[in-house]
């Protein structure tokens, strides 16, 4: 079972776990109007929200197993050896981080300035939606120091190949998808240093907060050049320079 498939099956235990917890409080004769409807629409709405999870990485998984057999929209596929793998993932780490540590420090910026200005308007007050900020600000602390690491550690332990379709690439276990609705390719480079190649593949998807970008490094040997190329040539004919329309 691929890692997208895993993730779904362990969504739909939680939407089971959480769906049976609404009933709870009728079992348990509680206050429907107090601690029972609150049960029930906390349970509902965790429950809803796994469902949403498994059904979206259901269709991943999906595009991953067609990946993975060749067939589907499949372009290439090429084995990495140990000493370039670990390389391309320690420098994907190191970009990965500082991204998220810059991304970090906007949002601590904020996080301040938001509740210092509450805590002079009104200290009585502000002091309370500081300490809300200031948990914000852990919280997206640990999540920017210890999500690339991670990664960085799952992929060390994965199957060490990078495979190539028109919708979506994987490296490894992980999948990098652009088929989704409102989400988009928005180029990919052969880039070189120092002898080193590699497939920078670089897609966007829309947010509550707007667009979203990622990007992924794959590793290619020189022997594997020629799959690489083709993959750029392929892949060059389905980027956008801007979002895809979202028709209503």
């Amino acid at each position: 079972m691929n890692r997208d498939f895993r993730i779904a099956r362990r969504a739909w235990i939680v939407a089971l776990v959480f769906f049976l917890a609404c009933f709870i409080p009728s079992l348990g004769d509680w206050d429907m109007m107090n601690a029972g409807y609150a049960m029930i629409v906390l349970s509902g709405f965790v429950c809803l929200t796994a469902v949403i999870t498994a059904l979206m990485f259901r269709s991943r998984g999906k595009q991953a197993e067609a990946l993975i057999s060749g067939t589907g929209e499949f372009i290439a596929e090429w084995s990495i050896p140990a000493e370039l793998w670990r390389e391309i993932l320690q420098r994907q780490y190191e970009e990965e981080k500082s991204a998220k540590m810059m991304l970090l420090r906007i949002v601590w910026f904020f996080c301040l300035t938001i509740g210092g200005g509450f805590i002079i308007y009104d200290p009585e007050a502000g002091v309370w939606v500081a300490a809300v900020l200031l948990f914000v600000m852990v919280a997206t602390g640990l999540a920017a120091t210890l999500t690339p690491g991670a990664r960085l550690r799952r992929l060390s332990t994965t199957e060490t190949r990078v495979r190539v379709g028109k919708k979506c690439v994987m490296l490894g276990d992980e999948l990098h998808s652009w088929s989704m609705v409102g989400s988009w390719l928005q180029g990919v480079d052969l880039e070189t240093e120092e002898g080193r190649y590699w497939l920078r593949v670089r897609y966007a998807f829309l947010t509550r907060t707007g667009v979203q970008e990622e990007q992924v490094l794959l590793p290619v040997p020189p022997a594997e050049m020629p799959k690489a190329e083709l993959a750029v040539t392929e892949l060059t004919k389905l980027k956008r320079d801007k979002q895809p329309s979202i028709q209503r």
